[in-house]
């Protein structure tokens, strides 16, 4: 049997937000090296939300399994899941419960991740570079994304960029943690004024018609 086309829907549209969104407006300039050296994995789970949870925790058990080079980045999609600015914030808690028994299998804080959640109906709010991170992750699907935690760890510790690869991690995961702020601080402010530059209204256009794309076509 050929994969199930809610599968391909999923991957589409978040082909064309990577694509088209994120790397179009170089919202994060690493991306597309990331995505082309094959550091990229992308999962899609169609578990609905009773299930969902337990479905992300076996998914981030199945990535610590991979060994450290398959990937850097990875991102866990719910094509499912409800949307809805209530159904984002219950989306957030769930990364987090995953997030805390993640943790709870490494108590000696050796995590293997960090994950961020991306939701489409993550808030528009654009009065400042830390408000906008979240209309950045306005991804067309609910949407975990996984980061090495080695690798933030190596950006901290250093407290530059200088001796480490930061070309495998978005603005996101840049954001997520404390990285340093010359890191964080630059890419934040930058991508405001792309999203100020192309105009809310046409950002916000943009996400809808990826949001919209493949459901029909992919759907039951």
């Amino acid at each position: 049997m050929g994969e199930d086309p809610r599968i391909a829907g999923a991957l589409e549209r978040n082909d064309r937000y990577v694509r088209e969104f994120v790397e179009a407006f170089n919202l994060c300039p690493y991306a597309k090296r990331t995505r082309e050296a094959g550091r990229l994995q992308r999962v899609v789970i169609l578990d609905e939300a009773g299930a969902a949870l337990e479905a992300l925790v076996h998914a981030i058990e199945e990535l610590e399994r991979l060994p450290p080079e398959a990937l850097d980045v990875a991102l866990v999609i719910f094509p499912a899941l409800p949307q809805g600015k209530q159904a984002a914030q219950a989306f957030e808690q769930l990364v987090a419960e995953a997030r805390e028994r993640m943790q709870s299998r490494h108590p000696g804080g050796d995590t293997p991740f960090y994950c961020v959640a991306f939701h489409p109906d993550f808030a528009e709010d654009l009065r400042d570079e830390h408000r906008a991170v979240r209309f950045i992750r306005r991804s067309p699907d609910p949407t975990v994304q996984f980061v090495r935690a080695s690798v933030l760890r190596a950006v901290r510790g250093a407290g530059t960029t200088d001796y480490v690869d930061t070309s495998r991690m978005s603005t996101a995961e840049l954001m997520a943690v404390s990285a340093p702020l010359s890191v964080a601080e630059k890419i934040a402010q930058a991508n405001l004024l792309t999203l100020q530059a192309q105009a809310p209204g046409r950002v916000r256009g943009l996400l809808a018609r990826i949001q919209n794309h493949a459901r029909n076509l992919h759907s039951r």
